[in-house]
Protein backbone atom coordinates (compact mmCIF):
# COMPACT_ATOMS: atom_id res chain seq x y z
CA UNK A 1 0.00 0.00 0.00
CA UNK A 2 2.62 2.54 0.44
CA UNK A 3 4.36 1.58 -2.59
CA UNK A 4 1.38 2.43 -3.92
CA UNK A 5 0.99 5.78 -2.57
CA UNK A 6 4.89 7.01 -2.98
CA UNK A 7 3.88 6.00 -6.80
CA UNK A 8 1.10 8.34 -6.87
CA UNK A 9 2.54 11.06 -5.40
CA UNK A 10 5.30 11.07 -7.49
CA UNK A 11 3.11 11.87 -10.45
CA UNK A 12 0.23 14.00 -8.97
CA UNK A 13 -0.34 17.76 -9.40
CA UNK A 14 2.24 17.82 -12.94
CA UNK A 15 2.02 17.82 -16.49
CA UNK A 16 3.80 14.93 -17.72
CA UNK A 17 5.24 14.60 -21.53
CA UNK A 18 4.85 10.98 -22.53
CA UNK A 19 2.91 8.45 -24.34
CA UNK A 20 -0.20 7.81 -22.09
CA UNK A 21 1.19 4.28 -22.55
CA UNK A 22 4.43 4.69 -20.44
CA UNK A 23 2.46 6.32 -17.79
CA UNK A 24 -0.23 4.33 -17.58
CA UNK A 25 2.34 1.28 -17.11
CA UNK A 26 3.57 2.99 -13.48
CA UNK A 27 -0.20 3.30 -12.39
CA UNK A 28 -0.99 0.62 -9.93
CA UNK A 29 -4.60 -1.15 -10.10
CA UNK A 30 -7.37 0.47 -8.82
CA UNK A 31 -5.62 4.23 -7.60
CA UNK A 32 -7.91 6.78 -9.88
CA UNK A 33 -11.01 7.90 -8.59
CA UNK A 34 -11.88 9.64 -12.13
CA UNK A 35 -10.72 9.93 -15.62
CA UNK A 36 -11.98 12.81 -17.94
CA UNK A 37 -10.30 12.87 -21.38
CA UNK A 38 -10.97 13.99 -24.82
CA UNK A 39 -8.88 11.46 -26.54
CA UNK A 40 -7.69 12.13 -30.52
CA UNK A 41 -10.50 10.24 -31.86
CA UNK A 42 -10.74 11.64 -35.36
CA UNK A 43 -8.04 13.55 -37.25
CA UNK A 44 -8.93 17.25 -37.23
CA UNK A 45 -8.06 20.54 -38.32
CA UNK A 46 -10.11 23.12 -38.62
CA UNK A 47 -11.39 24.17 -42.11
CA UNK A 48 -12.18 27.63 -40.93
CA UNK A 49 -10.64 30.55 -43.08
CA UNK A 50 -8.50 32.40 -40.55
CA UNK A 51 -5.61 35.38 -40.66
CA UNK A 52 -3.59 33.25 -38.83
CA UNK A 53 -1.89 29.83 -39.10
CA UNK A 54 -3.61 27.07 -38.23
CA UNK A 55 -2.80 25.13 -34.97
CA UNK A 56 -1.39 21.63 -34.59
CA UNK A 57 -4.10 18.81 -36.19
CA UNK A 58 -5.17 16.49 -33.58
CA UNK A 59 -3.92 12.58 -35.50
CA UNK A 60 -6.16 9.61 -34.43
CA UNK A 61 -3.37 6.85 -34.79
CA UNK A 62 -2.65 8.57 -31.34
CA UNK A 63 -5.74 6.78 -29.87
CA UNK A 64 -5.83 3.16 -28.85
CA UNK A 65 -9.04 2.44 -28.12
CA UNK A 66 -7.94 -1.37 -26.83
CA UNK A 67 -5.58 -0.21 -24.74
CA UNK A 68 -7.12 3.04 -23.45
CA UNK A 69 -10.30 0.96 -22.22
CA UNK A 70 -8.71 -1.67 -20.73
CA UNK A 71 -6.22 0.42 -18.80
CA UNK A 72 -8.50 2.78 -17.39
CA UNK A 73 -11.07 -0.44 -16.16
CA UNK A 74 -7.63 -1.71 -14.27
CA UNK A 75 -6.76 1.90 -12.45
CA UNK A 76 -10.35 3.33 -11.84
CA UNK A 77 -11.18 1.96 -8.33
CA UNK A 78 -14.13 0.20 -7.77
CA UNK A 79 -16.98 2.31 -8.47
CA UNK A 80 -15.08 4.63 -9.68
CA UNK A 81 -16.28 7.14 -12.29
CA UNK A 82 -15.00 8.05 -16.67
CA UNK A 83 -16.11 10.59 -19.14
CA UNK A 84 -14.67 10.36 -22.83
CA UNK A 85 -15.21 13.11 -25.12
CA UNK A 86 -16.22 11.58 -28.69
CA UNK A 87 -18.94 12.49 -31.44
CA UNK A 88 -21.54 10.79 -33.20
CA UNK A 89 -19.53 9.14 -35.49
CA UNK A 90 -16.71 7.49 -33.12
CA UNK A 91 -19.50 7.13 -30.34
CA UNK A 92 -20.50 3.32 -31.11
CA UNK A 93 -16.83 2.49 -31.38
CA UNK A 94 -15.98 3.69 -28.45
CA UNK A 95 -18.80 3.08 -26.30
CA UNK A 96 -17.92 -0.82 -27.43
CA UNK A 97 -14.50 -0.55 -26.59
CA UNK A 98 -15.26 0.79 -22.88
CA UNK A 99 -18.06 -1.74 -22.43
CA UNK A 100 -15.89 -4.98 -23.76
CA UNK A 101 -13.14 -3.63 -21.59
CA UNK A 102 -15.92 -4.08 -18.39
CA UNK A 103 -16.73 -0.99 -18.00
CA UNK A 104 -20.54 -0.15 -17.33
CA UNK A 105 -21.89 2.16 -19.85
CA UNK A 106 -24.37 4.93 -17.95
CA UNK A 107 -25.28 7.21 -20.56
CA UNK A 108 -24.72 9.99 -23.13
CA UNK A 109 -23.98 13.40 -22.15
CA UNK A 110 -23.92 16.03 -24.71
CA UNK A 111 -22.06 19.46 -24.91
CA UNK A 112 -24.44 21.80 -27.09
CA UNK A 113 -22.28 24.44 -27.99
CA UNK A 114 -22.40 28.61 -28.17
CA UNK A 115 -21.54 28.14 -31.92
CA UNK A 116 -21.20 25.34 -34.22
CA UNK A 117 -18.42 23.84 -36.44
CA UNK A 118 -17.58 24.13 -40.60
CA UNK A 119 -17.55 20.51 -41.87
CA UNK A 120 -19.11 20.17 -45.21
CA UNK A 121 -20.20 23.90 -45.87
CA UNK A 122 -23.03 22.61 -48.03
CA UNK A 123 -24.24 19.41 -48.24
CA UNK A 124 -24.11 18.98 -44.31
CA UNK A 125 -25.57 20.22 -41.15
CA UNK A 126 -23.43 22.41 -39.19
CA UNK A 127 -22.63 20.62 -36.06
CA UNK A 128 -23.13 22.40 -32.79
CA UNK A 129 -22.89 19.63 -30.06
CA UNK A 130 -20.25 16.98 -28.98
CA UNK A 131 -20.80 13.68 -26.71
CA UNK A 132 -19.54 12.16 -23.82
CA UNK A 133 -19.46 9.15 -22.93
CA UNK A 134 -20.32 8.26 -19.04
CA UNK A 135 -18.96 4.77 -17.71
CA UNK A 136 -18.28 3.35 -14.37
CA UNK A 137 -16.16 0.78 -13.22
CA UNK A 138 -19.30 -1.70 -11.78
CA UNK A 139 -22.28 0.07 -10.59
CA UNK A 140 -20.81 3.61 -9.95
CA UNK A 141 -20.75 5.49 -6.71
CA UNK A 142 -23.66 8.11 -6.58
CA UNK A 143 -23.09 11.27 -8.29
CA UNK A 144 -22.83 14.05 -6.33
CA UNK A 145 -24.78 16.73 -6.02
CA UNK A 146 -28.52 17.54 -7.35
CA UNK A 147 -29.55 15.68 -10.25
CA UNK A 148 -28.58 17.29 -13.53
CA UNK A 149 -30.33 16.76 -17.27
CA UNK A 150 -27.66 15.27 -19.94
CA UNK A 151 -27.60 18.25 -21.95
CA UNK A 152 -25.23 20.18 -20.36
CA UNK A 153 -26.16 23.82 -20.55
CA UNK A 154 -25.07 25.99 -17.10
CA UNK A 155 -27.49 28.27 -14.67
CA UNK A 156 -26.91 32.01 -15.11
CA UNK A 157 -26.97 34.79 -12.84
CA UNK A 158 -30.44 35.57 -13.73
CA UNK A 159 -31.75 31.61 -13.19
CA UNK A 160 -31.41 31.00 -17.19
CA UNK A 161 -29.51 28.49 -18.76
CA UNK A 162 -26.60 29.48 -21.22
CA UNK A 163 -24.04 27.48 -23.22
CA UNK A 164 -20.50 25.79 -22.11
CA UNK A 165 -19.07 28.22 -24.66
CA UNK A 166 -16.35 26.40 -27.06
CA UNK A 167 -12.39 27.73 -26.81
CA UNK A 168 -10.52 29.56 -29.34
CA UNK A 169 -8.29 27.58 -30.87
CA UNK A 170 -6.01 29.95 -30.25
CA UNK A 171 -6.18 30.56 -26.43
CA UNK A 172 -4.00 27.50 -25.99
CA UNK A 173 -2.60 27.17 -29.67
CA UNK A 174 -4.93 24.01 -29.65
CA UNK A 175 -7.83 22.80 -31.46
CA UNK A 176 -9.68 20.76 -29.02
CA UNK A 177 -9.72 22.49 -26.09
CA UNK A 178 -12.29 22.45 -23.85
CA UNK A 179 -13.84 24.68 -21.32
CA UNK A 180 -12.84 24.91 -17.90
CA UNK A 181 -16.42 25.60 -16.42
CA UNK A 182 -17.80 22.08 -18.08
CA UNK A 183 -15.16 20.13 -16.91
CA UNK A 184 -15.44 21.53 -13.24
CA UNK A 185 -18.53 20.59 -13.63
CA UNK A 186 -18.43 17.28 -14.24
CA UNK A 187 -15.47 17.04 -11.75
CA UNK A 188 -17.97 18.55 -9.21
CA UNK A 189 -20.46 15.40 -9.87
CA UNK A 190 -17.70 12.36 -10.21
CA UNK A 191 -15.36 13.29 -7.46
CA UNK A 192 -14.54 14.56 -3.86
CA UNK A 193 -11.78 17.00 -2.67
CA UNK A 194 -8.60 14.96 -2.51
CA UNK A 195 -9.44 12.59 -5.04
CA UNK A 196 -7.36 11.83 -7.91
CA UNK A 197 -8.51 12.28 -11.90
CA UNK A 198 -6.38 10.98 -14.70
CA UNK A 199 -6.28 12.64 -18.04
CA UNK A 200 -4.03 10.68 -20.43
CA UNK A 201 -4.72 12.47 -23.16
CA UNK A 202 -4.02 15.86 -21.57
CA UNK A 203 -3.61 18.64 -24.81
CA UNK A 204 -3.64 22.34 -23.17
CA UNK A 205 -4.11 21.57 -20.11
CA UNK A 206 -7.98 21.98 -19.45
CA UNK A 207 -8.51 19.35 -17.06
CA UNK A 208 -5.20 20.32 -14.90
CA UNK A 209 -7.03 23.57 -14.18
CA UNK A 210 -10.63 22.35 -13.55
CA UNK A 211 -8.50 20.08 -11.19
CA UNK A 212 -6.62 22.80 -9.23
CA UNK A 213 -9.85 25.16 -9.24
CA UNK A 214 -11.79 21.90 -6.97
CA UNK A 215 -9.14 20.73 -4.77
CA UNK A 216 -8.26 17.94 -6.61
CA UNK A 217 -5.32 16.27 -7.55
CA UNK A 218 -4.83 15.34 -10.92
CA UNK A 219 -1.96 13.24 -13.10
CA UNK A 220 -1.87 14.56 -16.52
CA UNK A 221 0.49 13.40 -20.09
CA UNK A 222 0.87 14.63 -23.16
CA UNK A 223 2.65 13.17 -25.73
CA UNK A 224 3.41 16.52 -27.94
CA UNK A 225 6.07 18.74 -26.57
CA UNK A 226 5.20 21.95 -27.08
CA UNK A 227 1.47 21.52 -26.22
CA UNK A 228 3.09 19.82 -22.82
CA UNK A 229 4.85 22.94 -22.12
CA UNK A 230 2.19 24.78 -22.50
CA UNK A 231 0.05 23.29 -20.44
CA UNK A 232 3.01 23.43 -17.85
CA UNK A 233 2.95 26.99 -18.07
CA UNK A 234 -0.92 27.13 -17.51
CA UNK A 235 -0.90 24.92 -14.82
CA UNK A 236 1.71 27.11 -13.52
CA UNK A 237 0.23 30.46 -13.87
CA UNK A 238 -2.73 29.23 -12.05
CA UNK A 239 -1.00 28.09 -8.96
CA UNK A 240 0.37 31.27 -8.58
CA UNK A 241 -2.83 33.23 -9.23
CA UNK A 242 -4.50 30.91 -6.89
CA UNK A 243 -2.00 31.56 -4.45
CA UNK A 244 -1.56 35.56 -4.84
CA UNK A 245 -5.51 35.93 -4.61
CA UNK A 246 -5.61 33.68 -0.71
CA UNK A 247 -2.31 36.00 0.00
CA UNK A 248 -4.52 39.40 -1.16
CA UNK A 249 -8.07 37.46 0.95
CA UNK A 250 -5.88 36.99 3.83
CA UNK A 251 -4.66 40.62 4.21
CA UNK A 252 -8.11 41.85 3.58
CA UNK A 253 -9.71 39.75 6.65
CA UNK A 254 -6.52 39.95 8.89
Amino acid sequence: MQRKENIIRSLTNRQICCDNVELFSQLPDETIDLILTDPPYKNYQSNRPVARPRVKAMNVTQFDLEFFAGESWRVLKPGGHLYCFCDHITYPDIRSGLVESGLTYKNCLVWIKNNHGSGDLKGNWAPQHEFIIFATKGRGKPLRGLRKPNVLLKRNVGGGWEFYKKVSNYRFNHGTAKPVDLLRSLIQSSSDAGDIVLDPYGGSGSTAEACIREKRRFIQCEIDPEHSKQAQDRIDFIKTQIKQSTIKHKRVTA
